[in-house]
């Protein structure tokens, strides 16, 4: 019997609530660590399986060498006879050293994926490595072809376009995703190695009774309802010049300045869908929760907010999900009504931070400012957030990334377009763990 199915045991025999709710973390947290050592093995099996086909390549490519002569042989992108001197930090035919210099210099680099590529060198050679692998995939069925000049758009499939990502850059790509997210370092992420994943979550309690002498005792039971965890396709695309592209004849900034720009717009989207979706392929935390704290009738503006809205959204959360609870909102409300709300010394509620990178405080909890939070005031809008976004779950199938080359659309330009599809899923997991305060309908 392993852990999951022994706190399932455990929870069906429980009565009594706090130990009820403890189990369910439990349960929770062992659902995840067991996906993710699933993703992990997988991922090293396949990442092992690819430095075996890499080694018989270079094997391929020596016995080649030895030869006196003969034909180009365009799958080892080499002459035989010949030998190929490889430049230091050359990483399959791109400059190592140019794309970090990217990533960390270029201007249209989001500033937090700069500060992370120059605090940790070793993982923006990382996540460099596996652009120009994807690079390198897009244009791997046409051998001599640039990837500039390959277009080939296939999700999906490995064998068609898709490059298995090892379990090391994974990790280093969803650093740099989170560094630009504000949604992910909150919620629970969950890796996935498929298009579906099922897991309970907590439904409906047990229930204590009292009862009478010699009476039979009421029959409770916890019920769990299932989350099915669906992936659906991001697209993410930017284009480029072919100036930049064809700078030099060492190629390799072209790698770290489409990482940067991808992982900004993955991050964005992300976050985007955790607030404010609308239902394809999730409702957002801004309108679907486990509470709501409801203007009176007629309050339709966010003006209209009183501090006993954010007091009664701090009293809807348990005591034992208040540790990692926090405020979400846009910051146009915030400091417009959050922040002149005031006790009866005239002592303010919202407490702003002066210092970069801390969070300001409200009520003695972060207060994060999501830029794709509401901002217009309008009846029946959750504007407010409060809890611990821990309840919600996101899967990501980062194993599995594709990249599309497009160079002929905006050839007139004389730009290419880069397109990469990734898989992501959301669910509402423990949605009681953070509620919203909504205007009014009317």
């Amino acid at each position: 019997m392993n852990k999951i199915e022994l706190l399932k045991q455990l929870i069906s025999k429980t009565e009594d609530p706090a130990e009820l709710e403890e189990l369910n973390k439990q349960l929770l947290e062992a659902i995840e660590d067991e996906a993710r050592e699933k993703a992990e093995k997988e991922a090293k099996e396949k990442y092992e399986a690819k430095l075996l086909e890499q080694k018989k390549g270079e094997t391929g490519l020596a016995k080649a060498a030895a030869l006196p002569g003969g034909d180009p042989d365009p799958n080892a992108g080499a002459y035989a006879g010949q030998v190929k001197v490889v430049e230091a930090g050359m990483y399959k035919g791109y400059s190592l050293k140019r794309a970090r210099g990217t990533l960390t210099n270029d201007g249209r680099i989001h500033p937090g994926l700069q500060k992370l590529a120059k605090a940790d060198p070793d993982s923006a050679d990382l996540v460099c490595k596996w652009m120009v692998d994807q690079l390198l995939k897009a244009s791997q069925f046409n051998p001599g072809m640039s990837p500039q000049q390959k277009a080939q758009m296939v999700e999906g499939t490995d064998a068609l376009g898709g490059y298995t990502t090892p379990t090391e850059e994974r990790e280093a790509i969803l650093s740099y995703i989170r560094e630009v997210s504000l949604a992910l370092p909150n919620v629970t992420t969950i890796p996935m190695q498929s298009d579906s994943m099922t897991m309970s979550r907590e439904d409906f309690k047990v229930q204590v009774n009292y009862t009478d002498e010699a009476s039979d005792a009421t029959e409770t039971s916890a019920t769990f309802a299932s989350i099915t965890l669906t992936p659906k396709r991001m697209d993410a695309y930017t284009k480029v010049s072919n100036e930049l592209i064809d700078d030099s004849s060492v190629p390799g900034g072209i790698a770290g300045l489409l990482a940067g720009q991808f992982f900004e717009a993955v991050g964005q989207k992300v976050d985007s869908t955790v607030f404010i979706g609308t239902g394809d392929p999730v409702s957002g935390v801004f309108l679907s929760a486990g509470t709501s704290v409801v203007f009176s009738s007629g309050s339709t503006a966010f003006s209209e907010l009183l501090e006993s809205n954010m007091r009664t959204a701090i009293r809807n959360i348990r005591t034992r999900r208040l540790a990692a609870a926090k405020w979400y909102a846009h910051r146009v409300p915030t400091w417009d009504y959050v922040y002149g709300l005031q006790d009866g010394n005239n002592r303010p509620y919202f407490i702003e931070s002066m210092v970069a990178g801390a969070p300001h405080q409200a009520w003695g909890y972060p207060f994060l400012l999501p830029e794709e939070a509401p901002q217009t005031s309008a009846a029946a809008t959750g504007f407010i957030v409060f809890g611990d976004l821990r309840g919600f779950i996101v899967g990501e199938r980062m194993t599995n990334v594709n990249l599309f080359v497009d160079p002929y659309s905006l050839s007139r330009s004389n730009s290419t377009q880069y397109l990469l599809f990734t898989r992501w899923a959301y669910a509402h997991g423990l949605n009681e763990y953070y509620t919203r305060i909504v205007t009014a309908a009317s």
